[in-house]
């Protein structure tokens, strides 16, 4: 693709965005016919919604998966669906309040906890839902897991409730984040794209030193999400390093420390077990050869 289409297609996608237009391939709604087939999608949309999107999507082809996917052993499957996404997703749409009775730590359950939901979010390393609400009573942030509520019910909030709760969680949570700055080294330019993709979750802004060649990348992450950061930065490898955070620049340098002193243990033993196996065959050469010798 020369420069040209790049600037045409940049600009078509600008305007698309500007007027709310979305546009899909045939794969991609071939992938959604499935997906509406499939028995979550009957909870996880409402009757209208499946109905429409069923009837749009009509005329497209299936995707025949079976034809060339087996599936083997396989772990029992847990449904990402839960019942309680609908009533929140409502509430957060109608910027409601809630009154929460959940289970929490050591068996006890907390009756008619005061929130405002902002935010509902899927752990894919712990396979649940989680809802991410502001706590009036205590001015915190908190996470609760759906499986852990017993009951909840929407709360009626005035306005200018709505907007003290909303600058709140504002403010709570640029307090969480921090700044991370992070370094491509030139020879590596090539893979901005991959790169960039790798930190694709993170808020981010990408500079460039046109005397050095060199792209900066600075992410906006929050404070619990630093240990993901660091593993994305060893997947990476050389490709990139951190600057401006000798903490973080600390426990990479810590992790190359161990990583290194492991293979050199190894590669010791190796070093001391070559050492054996030759004083074993030159004893056992010896000793054949006065075998030999003692015969003659």
């Amino acid at each position: 693709m020369n420069l040209f289409e790049k600037m045409f297609n940049y600009q078509m996608m600008t305007k698309l965005n500007e007027t709310g237009l979305f546009t899909w391939t045939a794969q991609e709604r071939a992938w959604l016919r499935m997906m509406l087939d499939h028995p979550s999608a009957q909870g996880a949309l409402t009757p209208q919604t499946r109905e429409k999107l069923v009837h749009m999507l009509d005329g497209e082809q299936d995707m025949h998966l079976g034809e060339y996917l087996t599936e083997k052993a396989k772990s029992e499957e847990a449904s990402v669906h839960h019942p309680l996404l609908k009533p929140l997703r409502e509430m957060l749409l109608k910027r409601q309040g809630f009154r929460l009775t959940g289970r929490v730590r050591h068996g006890r359950v907390s009756h008619d906890q005061l929130g405002y939901p902002y935010r509902l979010e899927y752990s894919m390393v712990k396979k649940e839902w989680y809802v991410l609400w502001y706590a009036p009573r205590y001015r915190k942030l908190m996470a609760t897991k759906l499986h852990s509520i017993v009951a909840i019910e929407p709360v009626e909030l005035k306005p200018e409730d709505i907007g003290r709760y909303n600058r709140q969680i504002a403010l709570l949570t640029d307090r969480r984040k921090t700044s991370i700055t992070i370094e491509v080294l030139p020879e590596y330019n090539p893979e901005l794209s991959r790169i960039l993709y790798a930190f694709s979750c993170f808020e981010k802004q990408v500079t460039y030193d046109e005397p050095t060649q060199t792209y900066r990348i600075e992410l906006s992450v929050p404070r619990g999400e630093i240990d993901y950061v660091l593993s994305k930065m060893r997947f990476l490898g050389k490709r990139v390093r951190i600057i401006e955070d000798e903490v973080l620049r600390g426990r990479m340098s810590e992790t190359a420390a161990k990583v290194l002193a492991r293979y050199a243990e190894s590669d010791m033993e190796e070093i001391g077990n070559e050492k054996d196996r030759k004083s074993r065959g030159m004893n056992n050469s010896s000793i054949e050869k006065k075998e030999i010798s003692g015969s003659v």
